[in-house]
């Protein structure tokens, strides 16, 4: 009867633990995605912080762009990476997370481009960059509280 009971109870806990259980490609994708868009919310500051000093430099605000972007397509890549290790079942668990977080990402892509676009001109506006940097850090951190979500939905925190 007691082995009995033991064998039920690590049964259930075999079914429960799987219906949680991470690959080891997932967590780490999730890890990199943490790192992304805490990168990009920091270089966005940066470029804000440069926008708003008293005497602009375009060189610094540049290279955090640079940063950016960089970070940018890391998360692209991560995004899509996700979605390929993803279980059926995690896919429709954090469906609503994954289409919101992509959609950030493409907010984001948008912002780069505008900021580009600023710094193209031989005199940007600092304050057209200041506000374009301030939407793109804002957009991330509504993105890295969405991927807190998702990743408490996947069992990872």
């Amino acid at each position: 009867m007691k082995n009995q009971r033991i064998t039920a109870l690590i049964s259930v806990m075999s079914f429960l633990s799987a219906g949680n259980a991470q690959s080891p490609d997932l967590a780490a994708l999730q890890s990199k995605l943490t790192v992304d868009c805490k990168s990009i919310r920091g270089h966005s500051s940066r470029i804000v912080a440069e926008a708003s000093a008293a005497e602009f430099n375009q060189a610094v605000a540049a290279a955090h762009l640079e940063q950016v972007a960089s970070f940018h397509t890391s998360m692209e890549n991560d995004l899509k990476a996700t979605a390929e290790v993803m279980t059926a079942e995690q896919q429709k668990r954090v469906a609503g997370e994954m289409k919101a977080l992509n959609q950030i990402c493409e907010t984001i892509g948008k912002a780069i481009e505008d900021l580009e676009s600023e710094f193209s001109v031989s005199a940007p506006k600092p304050d057209s960059i200041r506000r374009i940097a301030v939407g793109l850090k804002n957009e991330m951190s509504r993105g890295y509280e969405i991927h807190e979500r998702l990743k408490k939905k996947l069992g990872i925190i």
